[in-house]
């Protein structure tokens, strides 16, 4: 057992540099904010703002005369977020972030100081490295992830994760009396639902293709009497097919796969099977040694 444990321990730093490698290198860490409080920025800095339930609501927009474009709230459950680019002009100071309502239509109407920026000085060089950065920037992720139990959509992004073959459930809370007066649109589905009920609270069922490929797709909602293309008004995705399982028309269940949690629990639970796996074959070694040694041994005596 003594061999055991010092073959064990001789394999550790062997598996170290599996084990803190992880499933991949992070990305680089961005500055946040959250309600009352201040970041410190650079020029062509990416700003990940955050709001809890209370601190604003959805689709208000954040503004600041440093940031390149307004930034709008989204659904990423359970906060509200957005993300801003810090101008590559932006002089150094500090600038409060307003924050206006979803519904507010006039630049100075029911304007909020919501919290602060202070842009830190940079050289030239700073700012020419900065709009070459910005234009390399990619488009904003409009996708937006709300609560799994939450009727669908929510939203335009509210975009939810199904399998080829499910029945789904569509939801409307907004139209009322507009009951059989829509109908719903999708390169993904095998039918054209039409939404029915009462109160405000339509429903409706699609059955996705059962050749629909992986991917996201697009929902159009086209009104009775309509003039006009039909406009987007849901979108889903496809997951792949399980392997060994056939398309059913069994509802899937909604809601992205997965946690930033998993590869971090994958990568522990592969570390453990690995120093598990070192330290056993060692273990053996160890042990055929010591038995053939005392097999030579008791040779030796005969």
């Amino acid at each position: 057992m003594d061999r055991f444990r010092r073959a064990a321990w001789a394999a550790l730093p062997l598996l170290l540099p599996l084990l803190a490698a992880g499933p991949a290198s992070a990305a680089p860490s961005t500055p946040s904010l959250t309600y009352g409080g201040l970041a410190s920025v650079r020029p062509g800095d990416t700003l990940t703002i955050d709001a809890r339930s209370g601190e604003a609501s959805y689709g208000d927009t954040l503004h600041a005369s440093v940031f390149m474009a307004t930034g709008r709230l989204r659904m990423r459950d359970p906060l509200l977020t957005t993300t801003v680019t810090i101008a590559c002009d932006a002089r150094p100071g500090t600038q409060p972030v307003i924050r206006r309502g979803a519904g507010d239509v006039g630049p100075d109407e029911h304007p909020f100081r919501w919290a602060r920026v202070r842009v830190l000085p940079v050289d030239e060089n700073a700012r020419r490295a900065c709009r070459d950065k910005v234009k390399r920037l990619p488009a904003p992720d409009l996708e937006e992830r709300w609560a799994p139990g939450d009727t669908w959509p929510q939203s335009e992004w509210d975009v939810r994760t199904f399998r080829a073959g499910s029945r789904v459930t569509l939801t409307d809370n907004d139209d009322e009396g507009a009951d059989g007066h829509i109908s719903l649109t999708s390169r993904a589905f095998a039918d054209r639902p039409v939404l029915r009920g009462a109160r405000a609270v339509l429903t409706a069922t699609a059955t996705l293709k059962c050749g629909a490929a992986p991917g996201l797709y697009v929902v159009y909602r086209h009104d009775a009497g309509q003039s006009g293309p039909d406009r987007p008004w849901a979108r889903l995705r496809v997951a792949p097919t399980a392997s060994g399982r056939s398309c059913s028309t069994d509802q899937a269940a909604a809601g992205s796969a997965g946690t930033s949690r998993a590869p971090v629990v994958a990568w522990t639970a592969g570390g453990v099977f690995l120093a598990t796996a070192a330290g056993t074959l060692l273990f053996r070694r160890a042990r055929n040694r010591q038995l053939g040694a005392a097999g030579a041994r008791g040779r030796s005596a005969v």
